[in-house]
């Protein structure tokens, strides 16, 4: 696939170029190819719907203990429809899962998150 195309649509769809499909251009088109297909085929298909999918990644950048991660899925549910009180929710249960230490953990996600909701 052509690079640049592949480019303007990993843009168009989600606003940016994922990280794995830059990293894996250096790996020559083969490579890149079967990472950008991995990708389509996670993310364009399937029955869950993409906010419930990037909520669910949300979930396992908290669990990761990636900040950036978070906000970036966090960023994506938002755009594919995921209120403030299912964000809460997925970070009361990573609180759950992981133990009270976390809420340290989620303090900046939260700051995060009400500077999204702020205007709506």
């Amino acid at each position: 696939m052509d690079r640049k195309k592949l480019q303007e649509e990993f843009k168009e769809e989600i606003g940016f170029v994922p990280p794995g499909v830059m990293v894996a251009q250096a790996f020559g088109e083969n490579f890149q190819d079967i990472i950008s297909e991995y990708h389509h085929e996670i993310w364009r298909g399937g029955v869950i719907p993409l906010k419930y999918r990037y909520l669910i990644a949300l979930a396992t950048a908290i669990f990761d203990k990636n900040e950036t991660r978070a906000k970036l899925e966090m960023n994506k549910a938002i755009k594919y429809g995921a209120t403030r009180e299912e964000i809460i929710e997925v970070l009361k249960q990573q609180v759950w899962m992981k133990g009270a230490p976390t809420l340290v953990q989620i303090a900046p996600l939260v700051k995060y998150m009400e500077s999204k909701f702020k205007d709506k």
